[in-house]
C-alpha cells in the first residue's frame, strides 16, 4: 500500500514542478501580422456582411432544394442554383488588402 502512496506523491510532485518551470518563462512577443486598422476595418464590415451572406446562403440552399424537387432530382439544376452559397463567409483583411481574393457567390 505504501508503494502505491509514494507513486501518487511522487507523481503529483513531479506535476507541481512541472507546472512551476513551464509558468516561470517569460512570456513571447507578440508578432503583428496585420494593420491593426485592417484587422478593425474587416471587424466592422463582418458586422454587416455576416448576416446578409447567411441569408443568401439559406435562400440559395431552399431554393437549390426547390429546384431540385420540380425537375424531379435533377442534380445540375440543382447545382446550378447552390451556386449562391459558394462564396467567402467572411471577410478577412487579406481580402482587404488585395493578397486574397473575395467572391460573393460562386458565380463570381
Amino acid at each position: 500500500m505504501k508503494v502505491t502512496r509514494h507513486g501518487i506523491i511522487a507523481m503529483a510532485l513531479a506535476a507541481v514542478l512541472a507546472t512551476a518551470a513551464v509558468a516561470q518563462e517569460e512570456p513571447l512577443p507578440i508578432k503583428r501580422t496585420h494593420n491593426p486598422r485592417l484587422v478593425g476595418t474587416a471587424v466592422l464590415v463582418n458586422i454587416v456582411y455576416v448576416p446578409v451572406r447567411l441569408a443568401l446562403f439559406a435562400v440559395g440552399a431552399v431554393v437549390g432544394g426547390f429546384t431540385g424537387f420540380i425537375l424531379m432530382g435533377d442534380e445540375a439544376g440543382a447545382e446550378s442554383m447552390w451556386g449562391l452559397t459558394n462564396g467567402s463567409a467572411v471577410i478577412t483583411p487579406e481580402m482587404l488588402e488585395g493578397t486574397e481574393q473575395f467572391h460573393f457567390t460562386g458565380y463570381d
